[in-house]
């Protein structure tokens, strides 16, 4: 083949053409399978017409983008044996980003936001529909319903307002992330210490924000229990507060203690079933590396809630600027959280930690790198740690 029977202008506009019709199609089978779309699709307002057969009308449009797809792609092929580039590229390119917006869920975001695409689609699949074969539609069992009902719940999130989306996707992501990535580490965890002097812990519990503690003695390695601040309130009311009444306070439930790698739906159904609201984290030593509460899973999902001193607004302090000075023990998933940021989650969990690893040695203040998109400066360092950094936000694209 020398030549195409068309120009290549000609093909590549026939290919852009095919694929803008193959977007509203992909579009359209959104509106198609959503029960309230399909009674605009049986009744239309303007004139009513003769029922339609919804799975007929699914099959043609499954015939229609098989024979769209076919077009595009014997254009295609017969533009590169030709030796003209043009149409052949376009195609390529056509395809290419139809199948970016189907994975990224345009298509069906915008046929699900637009009830009329549902309407017009079957009225032009009408006539083709006549000559698919009638049929029914089996019930679909174990697995195909589970990702029916995942198709569905995808639909409806498409015309969901975008925090309610944001909520859900966080809550998919529960069994990918674990108790380690949200934990409080254990040098920052604010508890009760047998040890002190009374009056040491009298004032600690005067001054905590904090509506639970851990009793430990000596070290977090020796916990003894948890402590409700109401219960120790109601104890110092009636005078009858003593270290053995605390201590007896903490006993009542046993403290409990979860792997690091439990993922935080686990974690989730585990505080639920055992109407807990924190819990200690160990390593496979049985070393606790920290402690995760209710509070923390629960933040995953809708975001900062919480107004406690030790949130974030003490570990980020925006700058005049721009950039934020940020506390090297503040949590990198905290902090994309606020901040709308995409820092790098893993491997370290902390800021210090993520600019530590990415330098494989201690930095000295001044030194200068960049986390990703992310520009950032080390301000002070203590105790073998990044105390502050100054990190600006990505540069716009």
């Amino acid at each position: 083949m020398s030549s195409l029977p068309i120009s290549a202008a000609t093909a590549a506009l026939l290919v852009a053409g095919a694929a803008l019709l193959l977007a509203l199609l992909e579009a359209a089978l959104t509106g198609l399978s959503r029960p309230d779309e399909m009674s605009l699709v049986r009744h239309p307002e303007h004139a009513p017409a003769p029922a339609v057969d919804p799975l007929r009308l699914r099959r043609a449009a499954a015939v229609l983008r098989v024979a769209l797809l076919a077009a595009i792609g014997l254009l295609s092929v017969s533009a590169g044996l030709a030796g003209q580039p043009v149409p052949a590229v376009a195609a390529t390119i056509a395809l290419s980003v139809l199948h970016l917006l189907e994975q990224q869920g345009r298509l069906r975001l915008f046929g699900a936001r637009a009830p009329w695409l549902a309407a017009t689609a079957a009225a032009v699949l009408r006539p083709l529909s006549r000559l698919v074969p009638a049929g029914h539609e089996e019930r679909p069992e174990g697995d195909a319903a589970i990702a029916g009902a995942l198709e569905a719940m995808a639909d409806q999130l498409a015309t969901a307002p975008e925090d309610r989306q944001q909520m859900v996707q966080a809550l998919l992501s529960l069994e990918r992330s674990t108790v380690e990535d949200i934990m409080v580490p254990r040098n920052e965890v604010v508890g009760l210490d047998l040890r002190w002097d009374w009056d040491e812990i009298l004032d600690q519990i005067a001054r905590t924000p904090h509506t639970r503690l851990p009793l430990y003695d000596g070290d977090l390695e020796r916990v003894i229990g948890v402590v409700h601040m109401k219960r120790v309130a109601n104890e110092l009311a009636t005078g009858r507060l003593s270290r053995e009444r605390l201590l007896e306070v903490a006993t009542q439930r046993n403290a409990l203690f979860v792997p690091e790698g439990t993922t935080l739906q686990a974690q989730l159904i585990v505080f639920r079933r055992q109407k807990r609201r924190i819990a200690f984290v160990v390593d496979e030593y049985g070393d606790v590396l920290g402690l995760v509460t209710l509070e923390d899973i629960l933040e995953e999902i809708v975001g900062e809630f919480t107004t406690q001193p030790g949130s974030l607004s003490r570990d980020v302090l925006p700058q005049p600027d721009g950039s934020y000075v940020v506390a090297g023990s503040a949590a990198v998933r905290a902090v994309n959280r606020t901040l709308g940021w995409d820092l790098p989650t893993e491997g370290p969990r902390t800021i210090s930690g993520l600019i530590v690893e990415y330098l494989e040695a201690m930095p000295r203040p001044g030194t200068s790198l960049k986390l990703g998109a992310y520009p950032v400066e080390i301000l002070q360092i203590a105790d073998n740690t990044v105390r502050t950094a100054r990190i600006w936000p990505a540069p716009a694209d």
